[in-house]
């Protein structure tokens, strides 16, 4: 534990396990490579501090009043606790839409490290409807879970498609 943040059981606060893991991940960068048509493809990813209040789900929790902070400082206001789970899980929509999120924050970097599958995003072919922009799909070999990647930017991080039993 860093000096600053608050003691508290992290086992049933995914929040905070998940800033912890994305403050963990600022410091890597992963390349993925991959070959198709004969010919050897690179995709970088990194993760910036702004990009977590999002990829959280943050902007689905307009119903509560939490701190204002600049999107990068708030994993560090979650991690020394001035923004809490027991405030967050008010939220109506956080069972659907940020918990799902937090789950597969969690488990991010330990999937990057393990086997899992890159394909190429289809939204058209899952049995629920989604407007992401993306061009891969990570899908642990291990873990129900999948992350969408996009190649359009240098800079653009892994977001959690919407936890579900990959079929």
């Amino acid at each position: 534990m860093r000096e600053g943040e608050n003691v508290h059981d992290e086992k049933q606060d995914i929040l905070y396990r998940a800033a912890a893991v994305w403050k963990e991940l600022t410091g890597y960068h992963y390349r993925l490579t991959y070959g198709y048509k004969g010919e050897l493809h690179e995709i970088k990813l990194t993760f910036s501090p702004e990009d977590f209040p999002h990829l959280a789900g943050f902007h689905y929790l307009k119903d509560i009043a939490l701190p204002r902070y600049s999107p990068r400082k708030t994993v560090d206001m979650i991690l020394s606790g001035k923004i809490t789970y027991d405030k967050v899980k008010k939220g109506a929509l956080y069972q659907e839409y940020v918990k799902p999120r937090l789950l597969a924050l969690v488990r991010l970097k330990e999937i990057l490290e393990q086997e899992f599958d890159l394909f190429s995003y289809m939204p058209q072919f899952y049995p629920f409807v989604t407007k992401i922009k993306a061009d891969y799909l990570i899908s642990s070999r291990i873990e129900p879970t999948a992350f969408v990647l996009s190649s359009l930017s240098e800079r653009q991080p892994p977001a959690p498609l919407v936890e579900k039993k990959m079929l």
